[in-house]
């Protein structure tokens, strides 16, 4: 297959180039990064020249901030400039779909539609307008991942905190840690995007359609940081109880889980976390 990846400079998107790149032609499209304004008519030119028969969207803003310039960047990432790729795409024949990604934040502990900031409302925003693209000749997939999480990850995210933290023997701050948590490694969550790709080209998923990507099996904070702390070789310094919970804190991650069918994460979290942390 040809297929392009959009926001490829970031961990999922980077991770699933090297992933993909195995098996298929992959062309990773330029970054807003470099080229701000230029960037929507920069991939939209990359769109045409490639003509992909799938296309992976991972760029999005994920600040989950709601000022005024901060709604402006969410938007512009996360609807328009996803509405004009699309729209472009759908120009060729050869196009047959497009995968994107949305957020456990946009339900409540019951599965419900609930918002926790103004980045969960525009993924959910975003489905409906990439529904209005879906016809005979395309399918569009969006997966709503729980948390990732694996190697290499430079994000400021748990993980990589209490890593970096780990290594230099720092303690760290943190909440009182029962917000929970639904962690899939990164290979898993590139192997299922392999295989929606792989589904949508032979015609095996039609319309629009969304699935969670969860383990099934959320821990709370709390509950992580004791694994670390019973089996890494040695001692993770931590405070809890000494941050606040961040505004709109998801607590509680939802028990509805519609996971793409006959698909579940195969490796460990356990095993993969002591690797991580005590690895070469």
């Amino acid at each position: 297959m040809k297929i392009g990846i959009i926001g490829s400079s970031g961990y999922l998107g980077s991770n699933l180039s090297l992933y993909l790149k195995k098996k298929h032609t992959i062309k990773k499209f330029s970054s807003y990064k470099k080229l701000k304004k230029k960037w929507v008519m920069t991939v939209c030119k990359e769109i045409k020249n490639f003509e992909p028969n799938i296309i992976i969207n991972c760029s999005a803003s994920q600040t989950l901030n709601d000022d005024s310039k901060s709604i402006e960047k969410i938007i512009y990432s996360n609807l328009y400039a996803q509405t004009i790729f699309l729209n472009e795409a759908k120009k060729k024949s050869s196009f047959k779909g497009f995968i994107a990604f949305g957020s456990r934040t946009e339900y409540d502990k019951s599965g419900n539609y609930n918002p926790h900031f103004f980045y969960s409302a525009s993924k959910h925003a975003s489905d409906s307008l990439l529904q209005y693209f879906v016809n005979t000749k395309i399918t569009v997939v969006v997966l709503k991942i729980f948390d990732s999480f694996g190697k290499n990850d430079n994000r400021k995210k748990i993980l990589p905190l209490l890593l970096n933290n780990y290594k230099n023997k720092k303690t760290l701050d943190l909440t009182p840690g029962n917000q929970e948590i639904d962690f899939v490694n990164i290979l898993d969550i590139c192997k299922l995007i392999s295989q929606v790709a792989k589904d949508i080209k032979n015609k095996k998923i039609k319309g629009f359609q969304k699935f969670t990507v969860s383990s099934k099996k959320p821990l709370k904070l709390i509950e992580i940081i004791k694994i670390l702390k019973k089996n890494l070789k040695n001692e993770l310094k931590v405070k809890l109880g000494v941050l606040k919970y961040r505004k709109n804190e998801c607590m509680k991650c939802s028990r509805k889980i519609f996971n793409y069918p006959k698909w579940k994460p195969k490796n460990s979290l356990k095993k993969d976390l002591i690797n991580i942390f005590d690895g070469n």
